[in-house]
């Protein structure tokens, strides 16, 4: 044959059938898995076809299309490698019946397409009809007739692939751009097209050169940064993070991964260095997933569900070569049966070395998408506070600023998810910010034409610091809520059990804020005004520090997945119209083993402190109500218990029964926007450009992390000079003498968003 190729040859070949038949003969857990697998086999020689009128009987985009698409991939994959196994031809022959009734289609998509100007040939079913019939193909070659062959064929080409080509790739036809269709759709659509393609290399002449265009169009895809005109987000952040949902990342993923596994095994393709980020697309997944004893838990910011995780993209990264010990640990997490690639790359995903992610890496940031994930630690029920700010379009909800907290393995504070996009409810409530952990003006958030448009200016989320047992990232919400908001902060940070909600408020014109507060379970007032989360065991308590009058509402909303069903969510307003408001907010992880932390808080001259006591240990928040753009060109200078500087936010931590008083005891010093920070006219901190640094301060060593401006050159003069100085990132150790510890750290500047 022209590619010197028999079928069976997409994802395995005539050999592997004889090695594996082989191995079944003594590998116990593969015999298991496979007795799943044939099962899945046995229940499909049940099912009865779906016949074209019940498809099309529904006007919409999709039809009724969605069951016979997934009838026939899952018979495709199932019945196929359980054919070739054990050449049973009851199997075969059931695929055979299938692919010649789906070929007896008029079409393979809903009819609503056809209204669209102009129509539309090609939806998501219409891929998975494609993938069905290409690997149904690919197995059953053999037992097909010339006829049936051109007739199975014929339709994967006319149905399937061709109005796929003609819609989403080809210049003289095409329809679709990344700046319209540029998420998962398009590497949906494109890439089970493309195993069509793979398919039929033998017998279609033009399927070479369809094979060169889908390979050299699908890098833009995966570096496609957005667009500033076109209100359009990067699909990818540069380290591995999809922008509309964990849900839509391993969705989007696992299918193109599902090509490139094609190609690579069929045409030995393996040169895919052009896509950098799909080496970091794992950890993704690996840092949105909550480890839980019960169940796993993942960050469901966007439309996904709290407990679908991205399973199958990392098995298809395994199988493609990109596998590791912390990624066989998630899909070993992620328990599901075994499916198609599970069995014939068995080896690759679960053979090996697992082992849970370093502690060394468990906060990240992803800029690009505006999502910040820390957690206490890798273990099952340990803590997991996320955070997002970034845009607003399709699949991505309007929640800029808003978070989420797991602890002992249940969801405590949350995302209130969505239903079927069908439902009123889906944009009438779960894509609107009153379906989220926001501050709203007046009752509202961000417009609901956002929506629809895409926000013009996304959310973003700066700073993240995980540096000696803190924890601290902000939150720029100000670019979706500007039709009410010339400044909407949100900081984070998370000390001594206590993750301390920082939000810094000025509105247009005066009026109240609504601080909300979606939960699971059941919400208890405590008597001294605090108030506790209880999910099962799982408890969190969340104390308003300031402002020191607010009024508590209950609120209605609707369950996740379930919008028949009515919740109840906190609205903590404001008593007093106004334009600045600043909101404190201590949000309290309960721990059986531990003393819950005592948090006070007091007010200064322009200054606001929180004092956090606990495991004996004290920390002192300040902040600096100057440094928050109120004044113009002077410095916003403060003394805090001593401490001068013109930081927005310190935190200094201490030995909870020190009675020093020069300050020497510190152990720790955290800084947010400030350029200095010093104590009877001598420095610990100082830069000339405001930073964001967290530093351990001891004898025996000194660490640093520092963030800021593109280029930093930090001098720190501690009250004795450690025996060891650590710096994390780029930073580099200048010199350490007489006293002087000098800093200096170079970063690239941040991307832009294309025009």
């Amino acid at each position: 044959m022209e590619h010197g190729k028999q079928h069976p040859y997409l994802y395995f070949d005539r050999s592997w059938v004889g090695t594996f038949v082989r191995r079944l003969r003594h590998d116990e857990a593969l015999q298991r898995e496979w007795t799943g697998f044939v099962t899945q086999a046995d229940e499909l020689l049940k099912e009865s076809f779906v016949d074209e009128a019940y498809a099309d009987g529904e006007d919409s985009q999709h039809g009724r299309y969605g069951p016979p698409s997934e009838q026939v991939a899952r018979m495709g994959t199932v019945l196929g490698l359980v054919f070739q196994v054990t050449g049973d031809l009851r199997y075969g022959e059931k695929l055979k019946s299938a692919l010649l009734h789906y070929s007896g289609y008029n079409k393979w998509f809903g009819k609503g397409l056809l209204r669209n100007d102009p129509p539309w040939h090609s939806e998501l079913n219409t891929s998975r009809f494609c993938h069905g019939f290409a690997v149904g193909y690919d197995c059953i070659y053999d037992i097909l007739s010339d006829e049936e062959r051109r007739l199975v064929r014929g339709a994967l080409l006319g149905l399937g692939v061709l109005p796929t080509l003609r819609d989403w790739v080809f210049a003289e036809t095409r329809i679709h751009t990344l700046d319209s269709m540029g998420h998962n759709w398009w590497a949906v659509m494109i890439a089970l097209a493309g195993v069509g393609v793979l398919a039929v290399l033998n017998e279609e002449d033009k399927a070479e050169a369809w094979l060169e265009e889908i390979v050299r169009i699908f890098p833009e895809y995966f570096l496609y940064k957005g667009s500033v005109l076109g209100g359009k987000s990067p699909n990818y952040d540069e380290e591995g993070a999809f922008y509309e949902s964990v849900n839509y990342a391993n969705y989007g993923l696992y299918e193109y991964l599902v090509f490139r596994l094609a190609l690579q095994e069929t045409r030995g393709y393996t040169g895919f260095s052009d896509i950098p980020m799909l080496e970091k697309a794992g950890d993704f997944f690996l840092h949105t997933t909550y480890p839980a004893s019960e169940r796993p838990l993942t960050v469901n910011f966007g439309d996904g569900h709290i407990h679908n995780g991205g399973a199958q993209a990392v098995k298809l990264l395994m199988a493609n070569g990109w596998g590791d010990a912390r990624l066989r640990w998630y899909v070993q997490e992620w328990k599901s049966p075994a499916g198609f690639y599970d069995i014939i790359y068995y080896d690759r995903i679960w053979t090996g070395k697992s082992e849970a992610p370093s502690c060394d890496h468990a906060s990240v940031i992803y800029p690009e998408i505006g999502w910040a994930v820390m957690r206490d630690g890798w273990k099952q029920d340990s803590t997991l506070l996320a955070v997002k700010s970034g845009f607003t379009w399709n699949h991505a909800h309007a929640d800029a600023g808003s978070f989420v907290l797991y602890h002992h393995g249940k969801p405590l504070l949350i995302d209130s998810g969505n239903c079927s996009y069908g439902r009123p409810e889906y944009q009438g409530y779960y894509m609107q910010s009153v379906a989220h952990n926001v501050v709203l003006y007046n009752g509202k958030g961000q417009p609901v034409q956002d929506i629809a448009r895409g926000v013009k200016e996304p959310g973003q989320v700066y700073h993240l610091v995980d540096h000696e047992g803190l924890r601290y990232v902000y939150a720029d919400a100000t670019g979706p809520t500007s039709l009410h908001f010339s400044r909407n902060y949100r900081h984070f940070l998370w000390v001594e059990g206590v993750m301390l909600i920082i939000d810094d408020i000025r509105t247009h014109e005066p009026g109240t804020l609504q601080w909300l507060l979606h939960y699971e379970g059941e919400a208890i007032p405590l008597s001294n005004g605090h108030l506790r989360i209880q999910n099962g065991e799982a408890e969190v308590t969340v104390q308003h520090l300031f402002p020191s009058e607010l009024k508590v509402k209950e609120k209605e909303g609707l369950a996740d997945h379930a919008p028949d069903t009515k919740v109840k969510y906190l609205s903590y307003e404001t008593v007093q119209s106004g334009l600045d408001t600043k909101f404190i907010t201590a949000i309290a992880p309960v721990d059986p083993d531990r003393k819950a932390p005592d948090v006070t808080v007091t007010e200064g001259d322009e200054v606001i402190r929180v004092r956090i006591e606990g495991g004996g240990k004290r920390t002192d928040v300040h902040l600096n109500l100057r440094a928050d753009g109120r004044i113009m060109h002077r410095n916003c200078i403060r003394t805090c218990d001593g401490w001068e500087t013109d930081a927005y936010l310190v935190a200094l931590t201490r030995p909870a029964d020190s009675e020093v008083s020069d300050g020497s005891d510190i152990e720790r010093c955290f800084i947010s926007y400030g350029s200095f920070l010093r104590r009877d006219g001598r420095p610990l901190f100082s830069s000339m450009s405001r930073a964001t640094a967290c530093i351990k301060l001891s004898e025996q060593v000194l660490s640093v992390s520092i963030q800021g401006q593109p280029f930093i050159r930090a001098e720190l003069r501690p009250p004795v000079m450690p025996a060891a100085i650590t710096t994390t990132g780029s930073a580099e150790l200048l010199l350490a003498e007489n006293g002087l510890i000098a800093i200096r750290q170079i970063t690239p500047m941040p991307a832009r968003r294309p025009g």
